[in-house]
């Protein structure tokens, strides 16, 4: 009698539930078309944001090249990171890219990308679609830059000379008149200042390089200090303005200054892998002013203004070391390192650009402080040396230099 009970009542109780799954089923299927419809635009969101930062970063870091273009570098930016041909586009996605200023008067890029996609559950209760949307702003601080060109002889040997001044005029597009202070500086036997650091330097920058005169030795220091100058002489630099210096060279630095004999004299003119090719010779002794030979030994050893030493600095060398090929280039080298380390104290960001198989690829390293230097200092600030095998990959080397200062600067 009371088992018949029993199995009465649990079968009430299964009419039950199968009456109130009945009933929530409909809400069930609901919250999961939700989470799939959701989970679908929580994606495609994902990829407009990507879409749009790449969009952002990649036109404010062309901006120098204009707007037009630099919108259109933007857009292909994009088009590498959002799936167009996705079957849950309901449309083409859009994207606008506009432009204005901070209150320095600093560039701003903003994205704006929107996209509209294809519904599946939520659709039966009339959203066949749904529009997502994802902005990005890009910003960058100013750019103070000093370049530093080797015009040596040496350039005249290896394509250099045809190879610098397109890539380099390449180069300056990266960057926005107006907004970043740019000068040049070039340097031989001895070192000058071409162009003056200013907001308006496409052109005379354009111009110096095409008109360089190439020929002489590689007073690589020399060309560093010139640039420090620059940089730090900027009057009133906006205060969160980013100092650069961008070192060019083919070879080894093979030229000091110093006194020698009661007088200021530049030595030097031979690295041992240019001499070792017959590219040149012996120890020169060269007015400081003009760069003119003053005298020249051919010997193991020169001699300038009667002395045949010179007081190094390079802890490997003695002290004083005597004028020989290799200790006046390794001499440079250490004497062109010290300078760039300075500026790293005072902020400046060095990189380096090495042309040719004839160059000290540990000095250059050593001289941007790349995180590859047998040196490298994360203290300090941080550039990367490229290079250059030979003249038609010079081009590259500029653009690998232009693209990582303002990769690190853009945001």
């Amino acid at each position: 009698m009371h088992l018949i009970r029993s199995l009465t009542a649990t079968g009430k109780e299964s009419g039950n539930i199968l009456v109130l799954f009945a009933l929530l089923l409909p809400l069930l299927l609901l919250f999961v078309g939700l989470g799939i419809d959701f989970g679908f635009a929580f994606l495609t969101e994902a990829q407009l944001a990507k879409g749009a930062d790449a969009a952002s970063l990649a036109a404010m870091r062309n901006l120098g090249r204009g707007q037009v273009e630099a919108s259109a570098i933007g857009q292909s930016e994009f088009a590498l990171n959002y799936n167009a041909n996705s079957n849950l586009n309901a449309s083409p996605p859009s994207m606008s890219i506009t432009y204005s200023s901070d209150s320095y008067g600093e560039p701003i890029v903003n994205v704006v990308d929107t996209a509209k996609i294809h519904t599946f559950f939520i659709g039966i209760a009339g959203f066949p679609t749904l529009t997502i949307a994802a902005a990005s702003q890009a910003t960058r601080p100013p750019v103070i830059l000093s370049l530093v060109l080797d015009k040596s002889g040496s350039m005249l040997l290896n394509g250099g000379s045809t190879a610098l001044p397109p890539s380099l005029i390449d180069f300056l597009g990266y960057f926005i008149e107006g907004t970043d202070q740019l000068g040049e500086v070039s340097f031989s036997s001895i070192a000058t200042q071409d162009v003056a650091i200013s907001k308006t330097f496409q052109t005379p920058i354009t111009n110096s390089v095409t008109g360089m005169a190439f020929g002489g030795a590689t007073f690589a220091q020399g060309g560093l200090l010139d640039a420090q100058t620059q940089v730090q002489g900027v009057s009133n630099p906006p205060p969160n303005a980013v100092n650069v210096v961008v070192f060019f060279t083919d070879g080894w630095a093979n030229t000091n200054q110093d006194t020698l004999g009661g007088g200021l004299v530049n030595y030097g003119g031979c690295s041992p892998v240019e001499a070792a090719v017959g590219w040149c010779s012996g120890v020169f002794c060269m007015n400081p002013t003009t760069g003119s030979t003053i005298s020249y030994s051919s010997g193991n050893v020169g001699s300038c203004n009667g002395s045949s030493t010179f007081p190094s600095q390079d802890p490997s060398l003695a002290n004083p070391a005597q004028l020989t090929e290799l200790n006046i280039s390794t001499e440079s080298d250490y004497r062109a390192v010290q300078s760039a380390n300075t500026m790293r104290t005072q902020g400046i960001t060095v990189y380096s650009i090495g042309l040719g198989d004839k160059i000290n690829t540990t000095y250059l390293q050593e001289l941007a402080n790349d995180p590859a230097s047998p040196t490298y200092n994360a203290s300090e600030p941080s550039g990367i040396a490229a290079f250059a095998p030979t003249a038609s990959d010079l081009d590259s080397a500029f653009q690998t230099i232009a693209s990582k200062i303002l990769l690190r600067l853009t945001h």
